[in-house]
């Protein structure tokens, strides 16, 4: 079974293929965190049926948090090295502590896949080395990729949550990803962009005739 490392807000305790739970913040008692984390899982189920995931919560109910909190989850993946980690988010910073310890977890064999806007400059995780990078791409479908290949992204993928209408966005097209490398099994000796090769339908940003096409596809 596919293990998930889910870097987020907190899984209700009684959630079904919830591993392990570990906080590294203080609940602030607002539950915008505790949904968004439940929206990733159902977009990671989605596309794989069996995950154990082990969420380390960064996030204490409010979708904010630091460097410091993100580091020392990270490094609590790290003590039994799931095979994905999904960081479906962006900071505008980065630090040292912050590459090292994504290092650390891509030595150990975990695939890193975190969210990248569509708009605007960098963010970290995603724009470290190796860290599979993820927008929100409009003509993808679920289950469908575009490979962009864009300075701050690396793929795009479908921006509806499943199950969740009214997330959308960088994040759910982080967990859709995650979803698919989990469906492929990162365990394969193969390299992520090998292993979501099969489900690119697109290649290159998005352009306007592509949304047209988008359109008129799902409308029939």
């Amino acid at each position: 079974m596919t293990r998930i490392g889910l870097v987020d807000g907190a899984l209700p305790p009684a959630w079904p293929d919830l591993a392990g739970q570990d906080w590294f913040c203080e609940a602030d008692g607002a539950p915008h965190s505790g949904d968004h984390a439940v929206a990733m899982t159902r977009t990671i189920r989605a596309r794989a049926n069996a995950v154990d995931v082990l969420n380390a919560v960064v996030f204490p109910g409010r979708l904010s948090t630091s460097l410091e909190a993100i580091c020392n989850a990270l490094a609590w993946l790290a003590e039994d090295p799931p095979d994905i980690v999904l960081c479906a988010f962006g900071m505008t910073r980065s630090s040292a502590d912050l590459a090292i310890a994504i290092a650390r977890l891509q030595r150990e064999g975990a695939i890193i896949v975190a969210s990248a806007p569509a708009q605007g400059g960098s963010v970290y995780p995603a724009a470290l080395y190796g860290v599979v990078s993820v927008q929100g791409d409009a003509r993808c479908a679920p289950g469908e990729l575009s490979r962009l290949d864009l300075p701050h992204a690396t793929f795009g993928a479908c921006p509806q949550a499943a199950g969740s209408c009214g997330i959308r966005g960088a994040s759910p097209a982080a967990a859709h990803v995650a979803g698919l490398l989990a469906h492929r099994d990162p365990a394969l000796s193969a390299s992520a962009s090998a292993l979501l090769e099969p489900h690119i339908r697109y290649r290159g940003r998005e352009r306007r005739n592509d949304q047209r096409e988008y359109a008129g596809r799902s409308s029939e």
